[in-house]
C-alpha cells in the first residue's frame, strides 16, 4: 500500500463513507458511490446537538412567562443600578449637608458652600453649591440659585431641594414627568440670546435606590457654550419636597476635555438622601 498514485506521485483520497480508497481526481467512490466532496459520513445522531441547543432557550422563554420572573428581573436590576464606582478617597472628599438632610462626594479640589446655612439671611437659599473656581459660588448666590443667568469660568453644580412648585398637571413626585414638563418649554421658547440643543434625552436613572431622571442639554449664548445637567431624584423622606433638585453648568471645554462629564455624573450618583 502507498498514500500517493504510482502515475502522478499525487496523494490518494480515502471516502468518507466506506474508507475505500480514491485517486486523486476522482469526485465518486468507486466501492460506494459516495461523493468524496462532502467528506466523513457523519453519523445520524449529529443534528442532536441543535435539539440540545433549544433547550436553555425553551426554558428561558417559559421562565419568561412565569410568576418567578418578575422578582428575579427586580433584584438583577437592583444589583446592576446600585454598581457604582468606589469614589477614590485621594481625589474625593465625602461631604454632608444636615440642614438639608443628604450626602454625596465630590472632587477633592472642588469648593463647597452651604447656603442653607449662610449667615445672610438675603443669600439663604435651600441649596449646596459646588464650584471649581470659588469666585463662581458668589455669582451663584447673586443670581439666587438660576444657573441660566450665571457666567461660570468652571464647573458649577448646584444640589438641593427645590423651593418652587412643580408645573401644573404633573405628578409631582415622578422625577421623570418633572424633568420632562420643565425641560420642554426651555427648547420650545427658550429665554433670549439663549439657545439649546439636546445631548441626552430626559431619561430614567436610579441614584443609591433611588428612581431618579435626568437630561443634558447644550447651551449657547454671548458668553460662550456650555452643558446644562438636570436631575431630580425620588426623596424618601415625608414632610420634604417630593424630589431632589440636582443641576451642574459646565463650559464646555471642561466637559469635554477635563473630564468634568464623568465627574458631574459621580457627584450625581454619589447622592445619598436621608
Amino acid at each position: 500500500m502507498t498514500d500517493h498514485c504510482i502515475q502522478c506521485a499525487l496523494p490518494l483520497r480515502q471516502c468518507g463513507s466506506c474508507q475505500g480508497i480514491a485517486g486523486p481526481f476522482d469526485r465518486y467512490c468507486g466501492f460506494c458511490g459516495y461523493e468524496l466532496v462532502q467528506g466523513a459520513r457523519r453519523a445520524p445522531l449529529w443534528r442532536l446537538w441543535l435539539l440540545a441547543a433549544l433547550i436553555p432557550l425553551a426554558a428561558g422563554i417559559a421562565f419568561g412567562f412565569s410568576p418567578w420572573a418578575r422578582p428575579a428581573a427586580h433584584t438583577v436590576a437592583g444589583i446592576v443600578g446600585n454598581t457604582e464606582p468606589t469614589p477614590n478617597p485621594a481625589t474625593s472628599q465625602q461631604l454632608r449637608s444636615d440642614s438639608l438632610a443628604f450626602s454625596y462626594v465630590a472632587p477633592k479640589d472642588w469648593i463647597e458652600t452651604d447656603y442653607s446655612r449662610a449667615p445672610d439671611p438675603s443669600r439663604v437659599l435651600p441649596e449646596v453649591v459646588v464650584v471649581h473656581f470659588p469666585p463662581d459660588a458668589v455669582k451663584v448666590s447673586d443670581a439666587k440659585g438660576d444657573l441660566l443667568q450665571v457666567r461660570g469660568q468652571a464647573a458649577i453644580l448646584l444640589l438641593g431641594r427645590p423651593a418652587g412648585a412643580p408645573p401644573p398637571a404633573v405628578d409631582p413626585s415622578d422625577p421623570q414627568a418633572v424633568l420632562a414638563a420643565e425641560v420642554t418649554p426651555l427648547i420650545a421658547a427658550p429665554p433670549a440670546g439663549v439657545k439649546f440643543e439636546v445631548v441626552t434625552p430626559v431619561h430614567a436613572v436610579t441614584v443609591n435606590g433611588r428612581p431618579a431622571a435626568a437630561v443634558v442639554l447644550r447651551l449657547t449664548r454671548d458668553s460662550g457654550t456650555y452643558y446644562l445637567e438636570r436631575a431630580y431624584i425620588a426623596s424618601p423622606t415625608t414632610g420634604r419636597p417630593p424630589l431632589f433638585a440636582f443641576s451642574a453648568l459646565v463650559p464646555s471645554n471642561d466637559w469635554d476635555s477635563a473630564g468634568d462629564s464623568q465627574r458631574v455624573d459621580q457627584v450625581l450618583r454619589s447622592v445619598k438622601l436621608s
